[in-house]
């Protein structure tokens, strides 16, 4: 499970716990409106940590089917959290 403590004080965990199942208990992702509201609240120190941990969590169970959304879902979210990291080059530096 890929987590950060978010600028306000909560911690996102992906996949969320519980976890929500589809009837073929597949691990259903947050939708992508969602990820994208949490990145702008992603401390900017912490962007390009968590997205590594978010491609670590997505590779480690690439061959799982259960699991299939939820990396796609990860690794949207570490995209998403790349070009914010790259729009806010200087900001993420110091």
């Amino acid at each position: 499970m890929s987590s950060v403590r978010l600028t306000d004080g909560r911690v996102l965990h992906l996949p969320g716990a519980p976890f929500v199942l589809n009837s073929h208990s597949i691990i259903m992702a947050p939708a992508d409106a969602a990820l994208a509201a949490l990145v702008p609240l992603i401390p900017a120190d912490d962007l390009l940590l968590f997205t590594g941990w978010l491609v670590t969590g997505a590779r480690k169970r690439r061959r799982q089917p259960r699991y299939a959304e939820v990396n796609a879902a990860r690794l949207r979210l570490a995209r998403l959290c790349i070009d914010r990291a790259l729009t806010d080059w200087p900001e993420v530096q110091a």
